[in-house]
């Protein structure tokens, strides 16, 4: 047995706690199921900030690193997890973004809220594991997990549509399950193993062809999950289905854990050298590119405020995939920069236009009439980060896509700089479609912004909490924005981790 750092099982574990307290809390009343989730979610959040500032020093010097194993360490079916830098940023972006999320959702959500906050915690226990793990067999559960509780999250209003966007959605997670699955059987034949670190350091004595064809049912596994042209037309479909905070998790969150896990496939465990050595970096990185245009053009054709959205995403993680596959520290600091800066403008913008759409008809651009005047206050931070995912400044999203628009111009890939700057004058076309809509003019009184704001005295008033929650994105937005330098740190020994992968391995396979 390895060094038992508890509190990484614990931030699975916790979770996936809440989620069975929940499921039996049809008893208790609203405000105490509200109470228990935020506190769950909170105290998640507290573990991993402890994690964070206690072992400071470690994380500053690129020193950090904590493992836990449970079972028999000879056997393939051990469930490892571990945490350098790398896992840490994206656990504590997550779990803080999920925070405010479930806050949001408490006064959302009307109706069945014992099953959704049951299903809600079973995916941040899923998504925790698939960070955290460090073996193949454990992240194919955590993978699999995932995709079954989050769907019937999407279709938790029970419509026809919202049935059919989540059975396109479990075919295609399973689908891409499977890929998974095959890459992982075809691991352990060669090698005997399914532990990450050991895999790669014996995945060069693996034939060229097996290795080919591992990788390739990888990437297919990855492109299906992350909604890559042209397996993406699913994505859309499911991301506008469902309600508000789970359209936020699903584009802001779980496509990030996506590139997380392609991360830590294609950098830490099968070193970055194969895919370029069988000729498929460059094909993945145009196809990403052509993914990111294709997401942006689609949301410029979108009447549905919610698929223009989710079409938007697939244009943004297009462009962070795209960078990435530059493998260059500046192209990993750009990337990784807009994962953050992306987490919280789409969570921020599908928490803003839920709210806003709870008074529409419907979420065609025609009945966004007059939508503007009716809650200006969140209207105008839905401005502010819609502005900031086109790449404004000073909001952080114009510093992310300009440390992405660097690392292209650095690399001389002058096609992904052409992708990041036309996918900005596309994305501010088709946000002043929906924005101009929002503020024709409709003969009913709104509240003025004075009035707006002297009505959030009232925090724990339903309508009052979520706004201030929209409040809250918009505010980081514009904050990080002007002071990203706070990222540095982080982001910088995560890069450190991706471009130096021997270290975790030695660790994984010395502890």
């Amino acid at each position: 047995m390895s060094l038992m750092n508890v509190e990484l099982i614990l931030l699975v574990a916790l979770p996936s706690l809440i989620a069975v307290l929940m499921y039996f809390s049809n008893n208790f009343n609203r405000r105490a199921r509200n109470s228990i989730a935020v506190t769950g979610a909170g105290i998640e959040l507290f573990l991993v900030l402890s994690l964070f500032i206690l072992n400071f020093e470690a994380v500053k010097n690129s020193n950090f690193f904590l493992q836990y194993t449970l079972g028999y360490t000879d056997t393939p079916f051990v469930i490892n997890l571990a945490m350098d830098n790398l896992s840490l940023l994206f656990s504590l972006i997550v779990t803080a973004v999920i925070f405010f999320i479930v806050i949001f959702s408490t006064q959302y959500i009307k109706e069945k809220e014992n099953t959704y906050f049951s299903l809600f915690f079973l995916v941040l226990a899923s998504i925790q594991g698939s960070i955290l793990t460090a073996d193949l067999f454990t992240l194919y559960l955590f993978i699999e997990a995932i995709t079954i509780f989050t769907t019937p999250l999407i279709s938790f209003e029970k419509t026809k549509e919202t049935t059919r966007a989540a059975m396109q959605y479990l075919f295609y997670g399973i689908t891409g399950g499977v890929f998974y699955f095959i890459s992982m059987i075809l691991i352990y034949f060669n090698l005997g193993t399914l532990k990450m670190a050991a895999v790669a350091e014996s995945f060069a004595l693996i034939s060229t062809p097996m290795q080919l064809t591992i990788i390739i049912f990888f990437l297919l596994a990855l492109i299906i999950k992350l909604g890559i042209f042209p397996i993406h037309f699913w994505l859309p479909r499911a991301h506008s289905a469902c309600p508000a905070p789970i359209s936020a998790l699903l584009s802001g969150v779980l496509l990030k854990v996506y590139l997380y896990i392609f991360m830590r496939l294609f950098w830490t465990m099968i070193a970055f050298d194969f895919l370029v050595e069988l000729h498929l970096s460059a094909f993945v990185l145009d196809l990403a590119l052509v993914s990111s245009l294709i997401g942006h053009v689609f949301a410029l054709q979108a009447d549905d405020l919610k698929k223009m959205l989710a079409y938007s995403s697939i244009g943004h993680i297009g462009m962070i995939l795209a960078v990435l596959l530059l493998n260059s520290e500046a192209a990993f600091y750009g990337g990784l920069l807009h994962i953050i800066a992306h987490m919280m403008m789409k969570s921020g913008l599908f928490l803003s236009s839920g709210f806003l759409l709870q008074t529409t008809l419907s979420h065609h651009i025609d009945d966004l009439r007059g939508i503007g005047h009716k809650n200006r206050l969140v209207f105008i931070s839905f401005i502010v980060i819609c502005l900031g995912t086109i790449g404004m400044p000073p909001l952080i999203g114009f510093v992310s896509k300009w440390y992405v628009l660097l690392a292209f111009l650095k690399a001389r890939h002058f096609f992904g700089a052409f992708v990041v700057a036309a996918g900005s004058l596309i994305a501010l076309v088709y946000y002043l479609r929906y924005i101009s809509h929002a503020y024709e003019t409709v003969k009913e009184e709104g509240k003025t912004i004075r009035e707006e704001f002297l009505s959030l005295k009232g925090f724990f008033h339903s309508a009052n909490t979520m706004k201030s929650i929209i409040y809250i994105f918009t505010i980081l937005i514009i904050v990080f924005g002007l002071g990203f330098k706070i990222f540095e740190m982080p982001v910088n020994t995560a890069i450190f981790e991706l471009l130096n992968p021997a270290k975790y391995i030695e660790l994984v396979l010395g502890g």
